[in-house]
């Protein structure tokens, strides 16, 4: 039973996330402008300096009031500045680095179900063709929260975070370690939009502390 509701949960959460994303200018920016940066900037966030700024300047304040108080009841001592410090040295460096290696037992403590489901079904070509993600990321940067949401069913409180990486992309035979797909020297310059929700229950996990990516959306060029 409990399988079928985390189950239903993650659906439920995936439809509104995509309901969220498709009417969201905010989400549609991420990757309509992915071509137009350069490297020094991040035109997708505020360039105040203040947390009060950028929630003042993006986000619709009475949700984002509702989100910070959900976190706050599973977690008094909630607050936004060091969340995000946390999510900057542990958590985004702890997931991405295992996204790009293949490490699916890191992943599956951090991915919602359904997520997690995306990411195997992404990576079952490779798998089936003997190969094994041996990938790196190089550089983390302009990490924030672009947006808060309130998800129904359930009152589900998210957070929209962006960030963008250098990524290097390989995959090797899977016996002889020999490269099998990709470029060591080639550098991918991603863009992340994630989605992020807190499970009351695993609050007190010492490795997640109950936070779960329920979405990972990326689009990446090559560095030049």
């Amino acid at each position: 039973a409990g399988t079928n509701i985390t189950l239903h949960k993650d659906a439920a959460w995936k439809e509104a996330w995509r309901d969220f994303r498709d009417t969201n200018k905010f989400v549609q920016g991420i990757f309509t402008m992915k071509g137009r940066y350069e490297e020094s900037e991040n035109p997708l966030i505020s360039t105040a300096r203040s947390i009060t700024d950028r929630i003042g300047g993006f986000f619709a304040e009475n949700e984002t009031a509702l989100v910070i108080k959900k976190f706050r009841s599973m977690d008094p001592a909630f607050q936004v500045e060091p969340f995000l410090q946390e999510l900057r040295e542990y958590i985004l460096p702890e997931v991405l680095d295992a996204y790009v290696k293949g490490d699916t037992e890191t992943l599956k403590l951090w991915l919602s179900a359904a997520q997690f489901s995306v990411y195997e079904a992404l990576t079952k070509q490779y798998l089936q063709a003997g190969m094994k993600s041996d990938g790196r990321i190089l550089d983390i940067r302009n990490v924030d929260i672009l947006r808060a949401r309130m998800l129904d069913p359930g009152e589900v409180p998210v957070f929209i975070i962006t960030c963008r990486t250098q990524e290097v992309h390989v995959y090797r035979n899977a016996k002889s370690n020999e490269l099998a797909a990709g470029m060591e020297d080639k550098v991918q310059l991603v863009t992340y939009a994630i989605g992020i929700t807190r499970v009351p229950e695993d609050v007190n996990n010492p490795e997640t502390r109950g936070w779960r990516l329920i979405e990972m959306q990326k689009s990446g060029r090559e560095w030049h």
